[in-house]
C-alpha cells in the first residue's frame, strides 16, 4: 500500500462481512485470526457492523504475510454467496433477469466491501463488467482482484444455477504458478497480462431468468437497499467531514476552530453535531493519527521522527508514547512484527 492511499481510505467504511469471511476462512485452514485482527485494532464483530476500509486492507496484508496459500483470493471469493450480503444479495437474486441483477448490484455496490470500481459496459463488443483500481492496492492487489472475480462467479452460480454466462476473463498481471485454479473457478477463457480486469458475458444470457426471481421480493429488497444507502451516506456525516478536513493537507492537523470555520459552523455547533453522532474532534483526531501511524510504519520506511512530524507530534518520544497507548506496543515493535510476517510469507 502506498503512502498516498491512507487519506483516501481513512474516511471510508465497509461492511464487516469481508473481514468476517476472511477470518473464518483462515481459521478453517488452521490459522488463528485473533492476533492478526488485534494487530489492526479489529475484532470479529457482527457481519452487519462496519469497519474502516483502511483497517480491513491492513488485515488483508497481515493475512497474506502470515498464511502461505497462493490462491487465497480465489478461495475467499468462493465463500461470497448471496446469503452473506443481506438485502443487497436479496435484491439481486430475486431480480427478473441477469441484466436486472447486474443493474441493481452495481447501483448499490457501496453496500459491499469491494475496493474496486465496477462498471457494466455494452457500447462496443461483448457486454462486460470492468473492474478498475482507484488506487494502488499494493501487496493485496492480486488477492482483491481474485476475491472479487471469484465472488462474482459464485454469485452467478447462485443466481442461475450455472456459470456458463461467462465468456472470458482478462487479468492485468502475469499468470501465477497456480493459474490452473483460475480455469477451475471460472470455467472459461482466461487471459493474463491484459490492460485491465474484465468479465466478458455472453449476450444471449443477459435476459436469463434467475432461479429465485420474485418481483415482489425484488421491489422490497431494492427499496431497503435505497434506504440503507441513504443511511450510510448520512451516517456520521459531520464526523466524516471533520475527518476529511483533518486529512485535507498532509502533515497539517487543523484544530477544532479551523475545522468549524471550514464547515461554516461555530465551535459549539460543531461539538454539538459531533456529540449527536457519538463522536468528538479529539476522538476523530486520535483515530486518524492511529490509522496513519499504522500505515506509515507498515508500508513505508519513514523514521519515527519523520512519522511524528507528519502526525503533528513535537517529537518521536511523544509519538511513541501515544502509539503505545493506542496499541499496547511501541512503534518499533509494531514495525518489526510487520516485516517479520512479510519475511515468513
Amino acid at each position: 500500500m502506498t503512502e498516498s492511499i491512507a487519506p483516501q481510505l481513512a474516511c471510508r467504511e465497509h461492511p464487516a462481512i469481508g473481514v468476517v469471511l476472511l477470518a473464518q476462512l483462515i481459521r478453517d485452514m488452521g490459522h488463528d485470526p485473533a492476533p492478526l485482527l488485534a494487530a489492526e485494532g479489529l475484532e470479529l464483530t457482527a457481519p452487519t457492523a462496519t469497519v474502516e476500509a483502511i483497517r480491513e486492507l491492513a488485515f488483508i496484508h497481515q493475512v497474506l504475510a502470515t498464511v502461505p496459500v497462493p490462491d487465497l483470493g480465489l478461495r475467499a471469493g468462493r465463500r461470497h454467496h448471496f446469503s452473506v450480503f443481506g438485502m443487497w444479495g436479496l435484491a439481486m437474486i430475486s431480480s427478473a433477469t441477469l441484466r436486472g441483477a447486474i443493474r441493481v448490484g452495481l447501483r448499490f455496490i457501496d453496500l459491499t466491501h469491494t475496493y474496486l470500481n465496477w462498471k457494466f459496459v455494452r457500447e462496443t463488443g461483448a457486454p462486460r463488467l470492468t473492474l478498475d483500481e482507484p488506487f494502488d492496492l499494493g501487496r493485496a492487489r492480486t488477492f482483491i482482484i481474485e476475491r472479487d472475480l471469484a465472488a462474482a462467479v459464485t454469485l452467478v452460480e447462485d443466481l442461475l444455477g450455472h456459470r456458463e454466462v461467462l465468456e472470458a476473463v482478462t487479468l492485468p498481471y502475469d499468470a501465477p504458478a497456480y493459474s490452473a485454479r483460475y480455469h477451475e473457478v471460472f470455467g472459461c477463457e482466461i487471459t493474463f497480462g491484459a490492460d485491465r480486469t474484465e468479465l466478458m458475458i455472453k449476450p444471449d444470457l443477459l435476459d436469463a431468468r434467475p432461479l429465485q426471481a420474485n418481483p415482489a421480493a425484488a421491489s422490497l429488497a431494492e427499496a431497503q437497499c435505497l434506504e440503507m444507502a441513504a443511511r450510510m451516506k448520512g451516517r456520521g456525516s459531520t464526523a466524516n467531514a471533520v475527518r476529511a478536513g483533518i486529512l485535507a493537507v498532509p502533515g497539517e492537523f487543523p484544530d477544532l476552530a479551523r475545522i468549524a470555520g471550514r464547515l461554516s459552523l461555530s465551535e459549539r455547533g460543531l461539538r454539538r453535531r459531533l456529540a449527536t453522532e457519538g463522536s468528538s474532534y479529539r476522538h476523530i483526531l486520535r483515530e486518524v493519527r492511529e490509522t496513519l501511524a499504522r500505515a506509515y510504519l507498515r508500508d513505508t520506511r519513514l523514521q519515527a521522527e519523520e512519522i511524528a512530524e507528519r502526525l503533528g507530534y513535537s517529537d518521536a518520544s511523544n509519538f511513541s508514547h501515544a502509539f503505545k497507548h493506542w496499541t499496547g506496543i511501541t512503534p518499533g515493535a509494531y514495525r518489526r512484527q510487520q516485516f517479520s510476517g512479510r519475511r515468513r510469507s
